[in-house]
């Protein structure tokens, strides 16, 4: 397939600020956090649940994991499956080709065990951490509800609530492309580049009560030449927060990221790569020019952007 999703690695970075990232349910749904290091945590789950809902409601993709359906029938897998199996415009279709009429299994796999379905995806992401540290402040709140007494009469209750958030804190999440099981789910470019879009539009987009306040900052994806099987690995590993001790970072423009590792470990890889490309948000225009440096050296394969270029539809968005 001419269009198959690229061999490439993933490195996002946004920030969130007064509100709950990732709420651990085994911790009445605190933010995830990492005791040790003091760094919130975002899992994986979390972002492809953003990118899912983003390429549901924003984009009317096919999804496979689609909540309403689930949670209003009760639905496992394979019920989920016998569901998409019985939509008129797939019944001439055969299982598979059936299931991977959804987005979400050509990018991150899936089962549907009873018909013997078992795909792991191509593109997978790490849990994140937060590059500074931070905290999580637990404060209690009230609201009012109004009621009707037993003579009409409407009353007011009074109910109290705790809020649980972070004050700040700036994520580097990793990811992967492989293009070998690309080949398995079918996995285009075209997905990709949606995937992309909703990755950066539907973290913007977040407005619940607990998950407004987060942006995107930057996305960096290096494709690697199509004969290579080379991955750098762990990108998130090779940018750092020169003042992550700080306690006073509250915002994007307070934080001084270090790119030195990632541009050195993208130098000696530069044989493997075709290309390289980074999309920022106004905030990080000074860290285009750190990643425009490689050029001289990397036979201009670095394309630097920003966020309009990753619409996918710029028509309609």
């Amino acid at each position: 397939m001419n269009n198959l999703a690229k061999q490439s690695e993933i490195l996002f970075i946004w920030d969130a600020k007064m509100c709950n990232p990732n709420g651990d349910m085994s911790a009445d749904n605190a933010p995830r956090f990492d005791d040790v290091d003091e760094k919130a945590i975002v899992s994986d789950v979390r972002v492809k649940r953003t990118i899912r809902d983003d390429l549901q409601y924003r984009k009317s993709e096919e999804i496979f994991i689609n909540n309403e359906k689930i949670l209003e029938s009760g639905l496992k897998a394979e019920g989920r499956f016998d569901q998409l199996k019985g939509e008129k415009e797939y019944k001439d279709k055969d299982e598979k080709e059936v299931f991977l009429q959804c987005i979400d299994n050509r990018l991150f796999g899936g089962v549907a065990p009873k018909s013997n379905i078992q795909l792991i995806g191509p593109v997978q992401f790490c849990w994140a951490k937060t590059l500074n540290k931070t905290e999580t402040i637990l404060k209690s709140g009230t609201g009012a509800f109004a009621t009707e007494g037993s003579n009409g009469e409407t009353k007011y209750k009074k109910t109290f609530r705790a809020d649980n958030y972070i004050p700040y804190g700036l994520f580097a999440m990793y990811g992967s492309i492989n293009r070998m099981h690309a080949e398995r789910t079918g996995a285009t470019e075209d997905d990709i580049k949606k995937m992309l879009d909703s990755l950066w539009f539907g973290t913007k987009l977040l407005n619940t009560r607990s998950k407004e306040g987060q942006k995107p900052r930057m996305l960096i994806r290096v494709i690697y030449n199509e004969s290579s099987k080379y991955f750098i690995g762990l990108l998130d590993e090779l940018v750092k927060l020169e003042n992550e001790d700080s306690e006073m970072l509250r915002s994007v423009e307070d934080a001084n990221i270090n790119f030195d590792k990632l541009i050195k470990a993208i130098e000696n890889a530069k044989q493997f790569i075709e290309k390289i490309e980074v999309t920022c948000d106004s905030s990080m225009e000074k860290y285009k020019e750190v990643f425009k440096k490689i050029n001289s050296d990397n036979e201009n394969k670095v394309e630097t952007q920003d966020e309009f270029d990753l619409i996918v539809d710029k028509e309609s968005a």
